[in-house]
């Protein structure tokens, strides 16, 4: 991995120490995040991800461990004195001032010479392609345009590291989706460390480079977006990071890299061993909704053929989710693109077939 630009060794941050209700906004959190990286903090409302960047940030203070800038402690620093600038969920742009002025405001006030700070909000503006709103006031300006202009100014003062706290979450969603895409794009073309905030898990897949799962003030796991998805470390992954289908029961066998697991009272499912688990074990299958195939087949069932009944469709344009109805107790949700006339290949009621692969399914641990 590359040089790191920030590192957060055993960080906590506890709200009013001291008191009869003090709160533990985290809890020794240690994180590594690679210069030049796409990084995101994804978790739930509360879990702690927007209070560790304002720790990063500088505008909370540690309550323990540390933060490194490119190996330089900034704990003791003022948020002016870091290498860090932050484009808030509310862009709080300067009414009063034009765009450029905007942009401008942090180069002037680090006193760099006029013609300096001309040059580089004329550059920064056409980054962001604003350059033809540069007279502008921010009033005058839509909500992704407003964005664009508050990462210009974020920006102009070539920070190592840019803080988002989820610059998107204020906009309609064809402009979050485009702006997902120009958001990448920028940090690629700036090769400055983007460290993004978001409980939005489709943000997240599509712009990181690695994702930070955040819950309760604790990281559950770190990875890549393909390795977050598809092999989770717990249940709460699994269940925060898409849809999925979960099964409790009991290992009453194991052979090679397969599990044998009880599920109700008399079903057996086959699923590929994640982990070190022994017969007895109480576990949950993990199973995700697009690794379903569903057909009209009507054959008796086989390890990993199963009949089942449509007991709801949700339809989603593209596909249609559907609960089956496996007996047992057992419902599952699978999905299924509509056919080329646009109609729905299965109805409520139908008896299909359900298949799925043992790799498809997986152990979590509890």
């Amino acid at each position: 991995m590359p040089a790191a630009s920030i590192d957060v060794r055993g960080v906590s941050k506890i709200y009013n120490p001291g008191s009869q209700q003090p709160v533990k906004a985290l809890d020794t959190v240690s994180l590594s995040i690679a210069d030049n990286e796409f990084f995101t903090l994804l978790g739930p409302s509360g879990c702690g991800k927007t209070t560790l960047l304002r720790l990063i940030a500088g505008f909370e203070q540690v309550s323990g461990g540390e933060i490194l800038l490119f190996g330089e402690e900034i704990a003791h620093l003022q948020p002016s004195q870091r290498s860090v600038n932050t484009v808030f969920q509310h862009y709080a742009l300067f009414p009063h001032m034009s765009v450029a002025e905007n942009v401008g405001f942090g180069l002037e006030r680090l006193k760099k010479p006029k013609d300096e700070v001309v040059s580089t909000v004329k550059r920064m503006l056409s980054l962001v392609k604003m350059d033809h709103l540069a007279d502008r006031r921010p009033s005058q300006l839509s909500g992704g345009q407003q964005q664009r202009v508050a990462l210009a100014r974020a920006l102009a003062p070539s920070p190592k590291v840019l803080l988002l706290d989820e610059p998107l979450s204020a906009l309609d969603l064809k402009l979050r989706q485009t702006m997902r895409e120009e958001l990448k794009q920028l940090q690629r073309e700036t090769g400055i460390t983007f460290v993004f905030v978001t409980h939005d898990q489709d943000e997240a897949l599509a712009m990181s480079d690695r994702i930070a799962v955040m819950s309760e003030g604790h990281i559950q796991q770190i990875g890549s977006p393909t390795e977050i998805y598809e092999h989770p470390v717990n249940q709460f992954v699994a269940d925060f990071i898409g849809d999925s289908n979960f099964l409790d029961g009991e290992i009453i066998a194991i052979e090679d890299d397969i599990v044998t697991c009880k599920i109700g009272s008399e079903s057996v499912f086959e699923a590929e061993n994640s982990g070190n688990h022994a017969v007895g074990d109480q576990v949950t299958l993990f199973l995700r909704p697009e690794k379903i195939s569903l057909t009209h087949s009507t054959d008796e069932s086989t390890d990993n053929h199963r009949r089942g009944k449509v007991s709801n469709i949700v339809y989603l344009g593209n596909e249609a989710a559907y609960t089956v109805d496996m007996g047992d107790g057992i419902s599952l949700m699978a999905q299924a693109r509509p056919k080329e006339d646009g109609n729905l290949p299965f109805a409520i009621d139908d008896d299909i077939a359900v298949g799925y692969s043992n790799r498809a399914l997986r152990v979590l641990a509890k």
